[in-house]
């Protein structure tokens, strides 16, 4: 980052090389899937345009210097994300040609007994119980977003921030791209694969699901990988946002598999992994910061 703050007047943050870097990297890995995709350009002509829109936001940052251009740099990287993970299904067969879900699906036969994301809601069916659960999973759609405009009307550690979740983000979408796991949702037959839809929060889940979701990244749960990082991120600065977000960040380690979107162990594994892509992202933010 010294030698391109050197080269150039303008603003360039850490998450900003974290994006090109990212979509870099798989914008190689396209070059080596076994058939070219359908509409295969559209990838890398997607990678020209978000590159192409950086450098126009950090110009514009550089010439207005307001709150709203310095909101713009900070967020913008989160309006990838849906688009970035959509395309790990796509990646997510060039290292293993096979679907890993029957790995875990006996993991956790062997560890539980049973199949908890079967057996979840059809032990707990009740309507109060299903949309409690789904008001849980709900509630991570806005917690980057949350988290992100804490920080920025603080005016308190928020480039570092940004750049803890967006690379958090992407190296959990670097490994869905090399571990291929779909989910109960995408893996169980249609019998067994649904939870029926109850009310307000169900329909909301099942809104975006049907909008955002793909049969990629159930392991490691992302979801609760990055919900325990928010809640690590905002004890740093917001002790309000913090005890907010802990009923939320409880209820999502048991929604992923009460609506199927995870195995018990990519609960486990979210989990565990959640403390290592921190350190990592922290790592990197000391390298890139300098």
């Amino acid at each position: 980052m010294i030698i391109l703050r050197r080269l150039t007047k303008y603003r360039i943050l850490p998450a900003d090389v974290a994006v090109i870097f990212y979509l870099t990297v798989t914008a190689v890995l396209l070059l080596f899937l076994p058939e070219p995709l359908s509409g295969y350009a559209g990838h890398f002509y997607f990678r020209l345009m978000v590159m192409a829109g950086i450098a126009v936001i950090i110009v514009a940052e550089s010439k207005f210097n307001s709150n709203f251009t310095r909101f713009l740099h900070l967020f913008y990287p989160l309006t990838l994300l849906g688009y970035v993970y959509g395309e790990t299904a796509l990646l997510n067969h060039i290292f293993f040609t096979e679907d890993l879900d029957p790995i875990f699906i006996n993991l956790d036969e062997a560890v539980f007994g049973f199949q908890p994301a079967i057996e979840f809601s059809k032990t707990f069916p009740q309507v109060w119980f299903s949309e409690l659960m789904n008001l849980g999973y709900f509630s991570y759609y806005f917690m980057p977003a949350v988290v992100i405009v804490v920080y920025f009307i603080k005016r308190d550690f928020a480039e570092k921030v940004v750049f803890l979740i967006i690379s958090s983000f992407l190296i959990y979408y670097l490994i869905f791209i090399v571990f291929p796991v779909t989910g109960p949702q995408f893996y169980f037959k249609p019998t067994l694969s649904g939870v029926p839809v109850t009310g307000i929060f169900s329909r909301a889940v099942k809104a975006v699901q049907e909008i955002g979701e793909h049969p990629t990244g159930a392991f490691p749960s992302s979801h609760v990988g990055m919900a325990l990082i928010f809640l690590w991120i905002s004890r740093k600065s917001s002790g309000i946002l913090f005890w907010i977000l802990i009923p939320f960040v409880f209820l999502i380690l048991f929604a992923t598999v009460y609506i199927k979107a995870h195995y018990a162990v990519d609960v486990i594994g979210g989990i565990l992994s959640a403390p290592l892509v921190l350190f990592a992202g922290m790592k990197l933010w000391q390298i890139i910061s300098i």
